[in-house]
């Protein structure tokens, strides 16, 4: 080895040596914003509680904001889902494991609905929780397993089957687990239940028909039942539930929003226009990507399907997609 190769492979060494370190402090950075979004959001918890008590006496507050919800969330939702979030009525986010200053996981989040009697469904309240799991590497994992709703006929199931069968297949699963004492399900055992094949079905029927997803798949959230699952828990912590009463008055000078066409069509047409309309035509949404299938192709742990993040995925604030005037 030449002087030259040696000096090389020296200043290689440094090199290595020093991102090992800048390593290190990037744990360290990690850290403290993870200290400083628990001590932050414990203190806002009683501040929180006090908002929401405010909120119960302005009618239709809660339904108004998702109707003129942030685009990362308002980029899933279908016609078919204007009667579910005219329903809503409260909406809530918790840090729920968060115990102290100094102890708990932040990046826990549950999310509890509350609604009114409508004809879609029975239910008065739904419940959604996305558990954070660290791992070794500093990756992590926001588990989260589907929640039922209890719709009062199939033909009102803006899913079309598709939640119901992801309830099925958990709960499928659930069984296997206890029978295996606790063990982790291999994905060939899962492969082997006729619900896992059910819910494979209806995820490739949906997709053929064309139909726009619903919202309310999102309470299905593993994987391929509603593939931006994570990115909308996170809209909804991060910026809907913080800048609620942003959006809402953002909704009273913007009376023009989007579901606002719903039955009228999105274009006006002067009566004295030749023009031929379909009385099929709707107005034009942002459909939500398609399902990714290979999402079951990984081994489920216990209780859930893991969806791998960031480390601090949940630390920093989505930058929020204001309206222009």
């Amino acid at each position: 080895m030449d002087e030259a190769e040696k000096s090389d492979e020296v200043e290689n060494e440094k090199i290595q040596e020093t991102l090992s370190a800048l390593g290190e402090l990037e744990k360290g950075f990690a850290d403290v914003e993870l200290n400083y979004l628990r001590r932050k959001e414990f203190d806002l918890k009683p501040l929180y509680a006090k908002r929401s008590e405010a909120l119960q006496k302005i009618p239709d507050f809660w339904s108004t904001v998702f109707l003129n919800a942030p685009e990362d969330i308002e980029q899933h939702y279908s016609v078919r889902d204007l009667e579910f979030l005219s329903a809503i009525t409260s909406f809530s986010v918790e840090r729920y494991q968060i115990k102290s200053h100094d102890n708990g996981e932040p990046r826990s989040l549950r999310f509890t609905f509350e609604f009114s009697p409508n004809d879609l469904f029975t239910d008065a309240k739904l419940v959604k929780e996305f558990e954070y799991v660290s791992s070794p590497d500093g990756a992590g994992n926001l588990i989260s397993t589907p929640v039922p709703i209890k719709w009062k006929s199939k033909k009102k199931d803006p899913t079309d089957g598709l939640l119901d069968a992801a309830v099925n297949l958990y709960r499928a699963e659930q069984s296997m687990t206890l029978q295996k004492s606790g063990k982790t399900i291999e994905m060939v055992d899962r492969e082997g239940l006729w619900q896992h094949e059910k819910l494979l079905e209806k995820i490739e029927k949906l997709d053929e028909s064309g139909e726009e997803p619903s919202i309310t798949r999102w309470f299905g959230f593993r994987g391929a039942v509603f593939a931006a699952g994570e990115e909308v828990a996170i809209s909804l912590a991060e910026d809907l539930w913080s800048d609620a009463l942003d959006y809402y008055m953002r909704a009273n000078e913007e009376p023009d929003t989007d579901f606002a066409g719903f039955d009228e069509g999105d274009d006006e047409v002067d009566e004295d226009d030749d023009v031929e309309l379909d009385p099929d035509d709707a107005p034009a949404l942002v459909s939500a990507p398609g399902p990714d299938l290979g999402a079951f192709d990984q081994d489920v742990e216990v209780d859930a399907e893991e969806v791998e993040l960031d480390s601090d995925a949940v630390l920093t604030r989505p930058a929020k997609k204001r309206r222009t005037d």
